[in-house]
């Protein structure tokens, strides 16, 4: 069999096979057996053989890959859209709620004041996703700046961050952010400032005392390990100026000490010097 036979062989069977797909789809097995049966009118031909089992084994291959498809591995690309619901606002509070903590939470994110629905990206934005602590909350910080972790959110209680002091660069980074987050998911919403109720302004109040005492506090433990580092220092400087009058006052005394008995030892040389001239 020549090259050029079987490759004619090959393109005929996979044409075959896939109308053999759209017919075990279309209409069930019966009718392929007859559609097959029209192709290979000569059972006992090898190449119409090798035609029929090639034929056979890709319109098997194909109906059970398009009737058993499992899902798809997530990936940015595969984020359907969804039926827009309708738009409303969001409070820090309330979008805090749709954290998408189970399967049936919502999950949504705040981007420049847009809230988006992000359910179907819970490999991202899910419990475990890498982008987990942006559930429910303004991510525009963090995503201006890159950081991804608690302490760039801002407080539910707080006011929204305006991001007045963002730079340029972060400004631009937060920009292409936004506009990927408008091409890939359904903004549902805004995020809003929620109104000064009085629970919310004790909230505030309370939150406010706190930080106040806890800066106060971490204040004073500054100054006192200021204090003490000083005092600490002011010790050991003492101690070294201490230790080195005690060495110099030591020398000294040796020194005076050996010029003693240098000088008893001179004594000595001229007495016996005397002495012995008298003899």
């Amino acid at each position: 069999m020549s090259h050029a036979t079987i490759a004619t062989a090959t393109a005929t069977a996979v044409e075959a096979a896939s109308t053999a797909a759209a017919e075990v789809t279309r209409q069930g097995a019966p009718v392929v057996s007859q559609f097959f049966r029209s192709l290979v009118p000569d059972p006992t031909s090898p190449v119409q053989l090798v035609l029929l089992g090639l034929a056979g084994y890709f319109a098997v291959r194909s109906a059970l890959a398009s009737r058993s498809k499992g899902p798809e591995k997530f990936a940015m690309g595969n984020v359907q859209e969804t039926v827009v619901p309708t738009k409303r606002d969001f409070t820090p509070e309330e979008l805090a709620e749709c954290d998408g903590h189970d399967e049936e939470t919502a999950l949504h994110i705040a981007v420049r004041r847009v809230v988006y629905d992000v359910s179907k990206a819970r490999g991202f934005y899910g419990p475990d996703g890498p982008y987990a602590n942006f559930a429910g909350r303004d991510a525009s910080r963090g995503l201006a700046l890159g950081k991804f972790n608690t302490d760039i959110l801002t407080d539910i209680d707080d006011p929204i961050d305006t991001l007045e002091d963002l730079d340029k660069a972060e400004n631009e980074a937060l920009d292409e952010w936004a506009t990927f987050f408008a091409g890939k998911y359904v903004p549902v919403g805004r995020l809003v400032d929620a109104p000064m109720t009085p629970e919310r302004v004790a909230r505030a109040e309370k939150k406010a005392a706190a930080k106040e005492a806890a800066e106060k506090e971490a204040a004073e433990k500054a100054a006192a390990a200021k204090e003490a580092a000083e005092k600490e220092a002011a010790e050991k400087k003492e101690a070294a100026a201490k230790e080195a009058a005690e060495k110099e006052a030591a020398a000294a005394a040796a020194a005076a000490k050996e010029e003693e008995v240098a000088n008893t030892e001179s004594k000595e040389d001229v007495a016996n010097t005397e002495s012995k001239k008298d003899i």
